[in-house]
């Protein structure tokens, strides 16, 4: 893998930010991956994304959607007040080549059982290891 994204907040903010990126290196012939882990694997499993606290007005819900509009990202609608459905979103980063994945460490602390969010895969420990040692970039922590 040439570049792991590493993704642990349930905030809306950083799954875009984490996804965008991901979709705009694979775009540009990069092999990469993202990690869900902790209150993000959580999140995305429990379908409660939430916007931060500085752009959680109804202003900025809206701009923060046109804006993903014009960037093409597939986002749910700002004026949702429950929070965010990221699945449209993770579906475009899994289609556009992007690899997704549960963090095998979380998963066995949330019990999912294998139950994994819809468009993640799961990785075993070994296999995550290596991809953190051995990608020439990996961006975000544990």
């Amino acid at each position: 893998m040439d570049i792991l994204f590493i993704c642990r907040d349930a905030l809306y903010d950083s799954m875009i930010n984490n996804l965008t990126l991901a979709m705009s290196f694979r775009k540009s012939g990069k092999i990469v991956g993202v990690v869900f882990t902790g209150a993000a694997l959580h999140g995305l499993f429990n379908e409660m994304i939430r916007y931060p606290a500085s752009l959680s007005g109804v202003e900025a819900r809206k701009t923060i959607s046109s804006g993903a509009d014009q960037l093409g990202l597939s986002v749910h609608p700002a004026q949702d007040p429950k929070g965010i459905d990221m699945r449209p979103l993770l579906l475009q980063a899994k289609e556009s080549g992007v690899q997704l994945y549960a963090c095998p460490i979380w998963s066995s602390l949330l019990k999912l059982n294998g139950k994994l969010p819809q468009g993640l895969g799961p990785i075993a420990i070994e296999k995550l290891l290596d991809e953190i040692s051995s990608s020439p970039k990996v961006i975000g922590a544990l």
